[in-house]
């Protein structure tokens, strides 16, 4: 008797959400039954209005799953090693939930926004990752149109969006600290600016000047446009050379491929890594470990933040009111031979 009671209740329950459903998507009763249940015959428009009715009243479609995930990688980062690491954490966690992935690379402009969001509504049950992606207008776009949006290395203040982030804060004081403590109180910043996570890096810098009680000096950052590369670390950095002697007994770059064109320019100025210069990079490049001499770096784990990214967008769709978070993996020094003990 009790549990033919509690059957009806939870049926009693089950007609009055998909009754506040429908009311919501302003579909019938039996059309949100059917798009809940997967049944076919309806149209895309109407889905995605039911299911984004469904989502924002906290209401799960049974047995839905996640079968497909557009990735979106900013273009001009698309060959960097750090976002293939990202990738392929993407691409095993897809593997594990039998997951189709599409990949696109995402130019800058006007355009390039309104392609990107004609995929977003063409694909509004996908999930959908961003990575490095600055642009907020087509984040906060995207999100309108579909909830299921996660963002891997990029921040947006006050954004309510899945966020997986590398630690940009407490890395840099680990290097920073590395160095004065090995000595060195000149050390060259080598960053760009223009993206929140590399200003994140060299805010962290400043800081572990000034715990160290050493004045910031502006000639000491070596800012650099966009991409942020090894040729244009090295074209600076020649540059800075050539006029005059250096004024610093280290170098700190914001990522390895910059302290890549670092070291060639230090080299052909010829001057010694570390025994006249010390340098720092970060990210820990598969190549860093193979420079001569191998490079000093911040071990980020790539790998690990897009497999996280998978598996946020696998809880969404189970839970589509799960509150959004900011998730900022730990990061390592990785000590090698680029670094020596001034006197």
């Amino acid at each position: 008797m009790e549990k033919k009671q509690s059957q009806q209740h939870a049926l009693a329950s089950k007609r009055l959400r998909q009754r506040h459903i429908a009311l919501t998507a302003n579909v019938s009763i039996s059309t949100v039954s059917r798009v809940l249940n997967n049944v076919d015959g309806i149209s895309q428009h109407v889905r995605e209005r039911v299911l984004r009715a469904a989502a924002d009243l906290g209401y799960q479609a049974r047995g839905e799953q996640l079968k497909s995930i557009h990735l979106f990688v900013d273009a001009s980062l698309a060959d960097s090693p750090f976002y293939h690491s990202i990738m392929m954490g993407i691409e095993a966690q897809c593997r594990r939930h039998d997951i189709a992935l599409h990949y696109m690379a995402v130019e800058h402009g006007l355009s390039s926004r309104a392609y990107v969001l004609e995929k977003v509504m063409q694909h509004s049950t996908d999930g959908l990752i961003f990575v490095a992606q600055d642009d907020r207008a087509l984040l906060e776009q995207a999100l309108s149109l579909n909830f299921r949006v996660v963002l891997v290395n990029a921040e947006h203040e006050g954004l309510p969006i899945d966020t997986f982030l590398p630690d940009n804060l407490v890395g840099p004081l680990l290097v920073m600290r590395h160095l004065i403590e090995r000595g060195h109180r000149a050390i060259l910043h080598v960053n760009s600016l223009r993206r929140r996570t590399l200003r994140r890096r060299y805010e962290a810098y400043r800081a572990a000047l000034a715990e160290a009680g050493i004045a910031y000096d502006q000639q000491l950052v070596l800012a650099l446009d966009e991409p942020f590369s090894m040729a244009g670390a090295y074209e600076r950095m020649k540059v800075l050379l050539a006029e005059q002697p250096p004024r610093f007994t280290a170098v700190f770059s914001a990522n390895d491929l910059s302290a890549f064109g670092v070291a060639r320019a230090l080299q052909e100025a010829g001057l010694r890594i570390p025994q006249d210069v010390s340098l720092v990079g970060y990210d820990d490049v598969p190549m860093s470990e193979f420079m001569s001499p191998a490079l000093t770096t911040v071990h980020v784990e790539c790998e690990t933040l897009g497999s996280m990214a998978v598996q946020r967008l696998v809880e969404r769709v189970a839970t589509p009111n799960l509150v959004p978070i900011r998730v900022e993996l730990f990061s390592r020094l990785i000590e090698r031979q680029s670094v020596a003990t001034l006197p």
